[in-house]
């Protein structure tokens, strides 16, 4: 890894490992002591823009933030153009920093991004006084504590394919595996490095991880020398046909998302009623016969929400929402969604589209007796850092869940059958 020779090298101590924010871990989940303590410029790991929660830990990361069951579930690393379906995310033709319709697929929708917002808290980009770091990707390499974000979403990625069963890296694409990456190492000098050598951590890069498993077990998915490199025409990019089972009926008016807990009608067509039935009496669903809840449009003005909000289906009014409800969905995170200059001024976002595969939710709610043929209905419950026992009441926890900046919103959501 060059950022770690780097850090040797500016360090001096030829042993320094980088380490990762391993917030899968219950007891890992506020920010570690070293990046808020001391709180002051003499401290190069503290960063004053980022959320309040953080910096002086009296706040953690959510349970729902760091969820990671989802996206370790799906086989496949890629998905068509326009589904997120899938581990790593859609497939495109080339790198895109920021897209103009964002899709994102499910390790960086969450835990990914919605990490990002948390911490970075609500603010402004990059020319905002009041510059949230961690929830711009203009800025988010500034705050330290990037690194180490990062380096746990790639240590989950090694054991997403240590579970086999069909899991690989994409080596099937010539223009990724053969497009040239320029960086700079330790020295100062640049360097280009291929996709297909930055394949094996081992290997190629010179690191592994403390829960790495021991070398005679490690799963070698494929021979990176020998890999069969196909040309990107190839690839299955056509667009997996979706059927249409219900849409919002909020016309059109934007969903505004807030402190309060917004529910909202899903009106189900005729169509809807048949597939579910299909779908529960079906021992497997292929991923292009699964049904996917569709957020569309999510917007926010020229300030991050610095939150996120916990999606549900179906959620009873006297239910408390949490991720361990059998109504939990997934969580809206607002980290790539740039802004921009709307052409009559003002500020806009990019608005991304984010998708949820809700199969066997919706076949567990036909079982229990609580779906509709006519009407289902989906919550969106806001969610910023969880507080300590003792900080649950304090005056300023109590003020971070007031209205969140940036005025986010949803254009509409609508419910597919296919990926």
């Amino acid at each position: 890894m060059r950022f770690q020779r780097i850090l040797r090298a500016a360090s001096g101590h030829s042993n320094l490992a980088l380490p990762y924010w391993n917030w899968t871990n219950a007891a890992q989940r506020a920010l570690p002591v070293a990046f808020r303590q001391p709180a002051a410029a003499s401290n190069p790991l503290f960063v004053p823009g980022r959320a309040t929660g953080m910096n002086n830990g009296t706040g953690q990361l959510p349970e729902s933030a760091v969820q990671i069951g989802t996206a370790m579930s799906y086989p496949n690393f890629s998905s068509p153009v326009n589904s997120g379906e899938s581990f790593g995310g859609r497939r495109v033709a080339q790198p895109i920093h920021l897209a103009q319709n964002p899709i994102f697929g499910a390790l960086e929708q969450r835990p990914h991004n919605v990490i990002h917002g948390l911490v970075g808290g609500p603010g402004g980009g990059p020319n905002s006084p009041n510059q949230a770091v961690m929830s711009w990707p203009e800025t988010a390499a500034r705050d330290p504590i990037f690194w180490l974000h990062h380096a746990n979403v790639d240590r989950l990625w090694k054991r997403w394919l240590d579970q086999g069963g069909g899991r690989q890296n994409p080596v099937g694409n010539d223009f990724w595996m053969n497009h040239q990456f320029n960086f700079f190492d330790e020295n100062g000098n640049q360097v280009s490095m291929s996709g297909k050598q930055v394949l094996n951590t081992v290997t190629q890069l010179d690191y592994s991880y403390d829960d790495d498993p021991p070398a005679s077990a490690l799963r070698v998915p494929f021979d990176v020398p020998a890999a069969e490199v196909v040309a990107a025409s190839s690839q299955n990019d056509d667009e997996t046909e979706r059927t249409l089972l219900g849409e919002s009926t909020v016309g059109e008016e934007m969903i505004e998302l807030d402190a309060a807990t917004k529910r909202v009608p899903l009106q189900l067509s005729d169509e809807a009623g048949e597939r579910v039935a299909e779908v529960a009496r079906a021992e497997a669903v292929p991923l292009e016969e699964r049904i996917v809840l569709n957020v569309k449009g999510v917007h926010f003005d020229d300030k991050n929400p610095g939150v996120t909000y916990e999606v549900y289906l179906n959620l009873p009014e006297d239910q408390d929402p949490n991720c361990q409800s059998p109504h939990y969905v997934g969580n809206i995170g607002f980290f790539g969604m740039g802004t921009y200059e709307a052409e009559e001024g003002g500020h806009g976002g990019h608005p991304a589209d984010m998708s949820f595969d809700v199969t066997d939710l919706v076949r567990a709610l036909q079982e229990r007796g609580e779906w509709s043929a006519a009407e289902a209905r989906v919550s969106f419950v806001m969610r910023g850092l969880e507080p300590s026992v003792e900080e649950a009441e304090s005056a300023q926890f109590l003020a971070a869940q007031a209205e969140p900046p940036g005025r986010p919103r949803v254009e509409r959501f609508t419910l597919t059958r296919g990926a």
